[in-house]
């Protein structure tokens, strides 16, 4: 019977762990293999790791989500987009009642 022993999957590292990893790799501090083998990631992560902080800087590693806004201001954003439409809607019936004030001044009332 063959020993098996479970190893749980490595948790995932934080950005600010990738970023300490990219940093050492990029200073030279250590080699790829090193920080691969130290902290139990593929060294395949960590150049990718690496190209996407020379692309992007700090924003590269944190992913698709770094460039969504946040919910918050999502939600400010479609409540100024609600409010320019209804600011636009009142200011085109003002410029109606307007016109209509000006016609019926220059029309005289028929009796």
């Amino acid at each position: 019977m063959e020993d098996s022993t479970y190893d749980p999957p490595p948790q995932a590292l934080s950005v600010e762990d990738k970023v300490g990893i990219v940093l050492s790799v990029i200073s030279g501090r250590e080699s790829v293999a090193e920080a691969a083998g130290r902290r139990t990631v593929s060294e395949q992560a960590i150049e990718e790791w690496r190209e996407a902080f020379i692309e992007g800087g700090l924003l590269g590693l944190q992913g698709a989500d770094a460039h969504r806004p946040p919910l918050g201001e999502s939600r400010l954003v479609a409540e100024m987009t609600e409010l320019k439409t209804a600011l636009g809607e009142v200011c085109l019936e003002l410029n109606v009642w307007q016109a209509l004030r000006k016609h019926r001044r220059r029309t005289p009332d028929k009796k």
